[in-house]
């Protein structure tokens, strides 16, 4: 439908305007002030559309009016209301929505155009996190500070845990036409592994790799004592730094604390619900697109050299490049009032 595109409240602006007897011209020069701009053609659409003219329901070049089309301005009117409701609609749902409304029997093809012309295509979900209400304000807040005081994260310390399954075929394929689906074994339970790592502007801290559940004693002997400690007094030795790590029991437990209170280590901690905060998680996903794509191991010791060679390209470069994607990110979170990024 013509003026499908333009906001609600552009809508409004448009008939409240039209009402007063503002030309088009007028009309696209107000809402160009407001911050909505609006073309000239589209108003004239969206206005004979709202006057009840069937014919701009034939926006394609050659289609002729047929005063006999099955599917009235009403029939329209509920398919967009009802897609509005629900975006996940078929069009064999709205067969029998429009069935059961108005007793009108239509073919998939016939609501499938009629969806078409009301400007709804077919796409994939963007999926993000959902955030708490009280982790929203916390996140805002967080960004906020950042934002205020020009915050570069050149002296912050990301770290993080990931889990690492042995997977060796990427997510898709080719095949030349007329040949079969090629056919690729996954394995019901592949072998797992965890790494810890870290990353900043001057560079990254070695990998840890480790089998079995990360206890607190774990992570702190041989995470904070034997990976931490040794990163920060080879690349900050003057003590100008941030540790960053997210929300973890184990991280916020008695033993973690104390530890890090008593080698005095700079703590920050971030928000709960904050991978977006936190740049080493884009390192895990790149890191497990070169596994399947790339080294495509087949047995455990390939799977760690994987992850090795991996972290060898891990130059302090690319990690003040990771990091410097917060420059995106803070403000969106900041526009979005506290929630989810989406990056």
């Amino acid at each position: 439908m013509p003026g499908t595109r333009i906001p609600l409240y552009a809508k409004e602006r448009i008939m409240m305007l039209h009402k007063k007897g503002k030309n088009f011209c007028e009309i696209s020069r107000d809402l160009h002030m407001s911050e909505c701009p609006v073309s000239r053609q589209s108003i004239s659409k969206f206005i004979k559309w709202s006057s009840g003219d069937l014919k701009m329901l034939l926006p394609f070049k050659g289609q002729t009016y047929n005063p006999k089309r099955v599917l009235t301005m009403e029939h329209y009117e509920y398919i967009d209301c009802e897609m509005a409701k629900n975006d996940e609609l078929c069009a064999v749902d709205l067969c029998k929505m429009l069935q059961r409304q108005f007793f009108l029997k239509v073919s998939e093809a016939t609501v499938k155009r009629a969806r078409k012309k009301l400007g709804w295509i077919k796409s994939g979900p963007k999926y993000f996190q959902l955030v708490k209400e009280k982790n929203r304000v916390a996140r805002l807040t967080f960004c906020q500070k950042a934002n205020n005081s020009n915050d570069n994260f050149s002296n912050v310390i990301f770290t993080d845990e990931s889990s690492i399954w042995m997977e060796s075929h990427a997510k898709i394929c080719f095949r030349r036409i007329g040949e079969l689906p090629k056919h690729k074994p996954k394995v019901k339970h592949p072998y797992k592994i965890h790494v810890w790592a870290g990353i900043s502007t001057r560079g990254a801290t070695d990998i840890l790799l480790f089998t079995g559940i990360m206890r607190k004693e774990f992570y702190v002997d041989k995470i904070l004592r034997g990976q931490l400690l040794p990163f920060i007094s080879e690349c900050f030795p003057e003590g100008n730094y941030r540790f960053q790590q997210d929300n973890d029991p184990k991280h916020k437990s008695h033993l973690a604390i104390e530890f890090l209170a008593k080698e005095k280590i700079i703590y920050w901690p971030t928000p709960p619900e904050s991978p977006d905060l936190n740049p080493i998680e884009m390192v895990w996903h790149e890191m497990k697109h070169y596994l399947r794509k790339y080294a495509k191991p087949k047995s455990k010791a390939e799977l760690e050299q994987g992850i090795y060679n991996f972290w060898a390209t891990m130059t302090p470069a690319k990690c003040a490049k990771y990091i410097g994607h917060l420059r995106k990110v803070v403000p969106e979170v900041i526009k979005r009032d506290g929630r989810a990024s989406g990056y």
